[in-house]
Order: structure tokens, then C-alpha cells, then sequence
């Protein structure tokens, strides 16, 4: 049995919590290759608040796109009071 708290639980950077739709990762892929510039851990949140309803916490928002760049799709900009994260493309990367 499913708690109301457990289905309003965040997706962890692991894998989603429960009550997360399954295609909760495939949107920030497609997002981010769709409409490249900058991303950063308030876009993605914002981008989870319009398709779901409700927001990640910043530290999930942050491992998503730290795992990308560790991945090699996404390459780190991290500037004096902000960090953000750009597509990698092979012509280059996107700014």
C-alpha cells in the first residue's frame, strides 16, 4: 500500500520515488535537446513543476545534471555564483 507521502515523494538522481510517472527521465533529455542553452538546477525544477505539477528538490535537479556531464552529454560551466550545464554536441559545444 502506497502512503500519501510516498507518492508525492521526489524523484531520487537513482531512479524514480514512487508515484513518479516511468517517463520522468526521458523529459529532461528531451528538454534539454529540444530547446539547448543554459541549464541549471531552477530550470529543471521549473520544467518538472509545469509537466507534473510539482517541483524536484535542488539536490535531485542537481545529481540529474551532474550525471549527464559525467556522462559526457552535458558540459559544466561553473561560474562565480552560478553553475549551469550546456548540451554537448559533436559540431561543439551548445551555449
Amino acid at each position: 500500500m502506497t502512503t500519501t507521502a510516498q507518492a508525492e515523494a521526489p524523484a531520487s538522481a537513482a531512479g524514480p520515488a514512487p508515484g513518479w510517472p516511468h517517463d520522468w527521465d526521458g523529459v529532461l533529455d528531451t528538454a534539454i535537446r529540444t530547446w539547448g542553452g543554459k541549464w541549471d538546477t531552477a530550470r529543471v525544477q521549473a520544467l518538472y513543476a509545469v509537466r507534473y505539477g510539482r517541483r524536484l528538490y535542488r539536490e535531485d535537479a542537481r545529481a540529474f545534471l551532474s550525471r549527464r556531464a559525467h556522462q559526457g552529454l552535458m558540459r559544466l560551466h561553473d561560474q562565480p555564483n552560478h553553475r549551469y550545464y550546456t548540451l554537448r554536441t559533436t559540431q561543439g559545444d551548445r551555449t
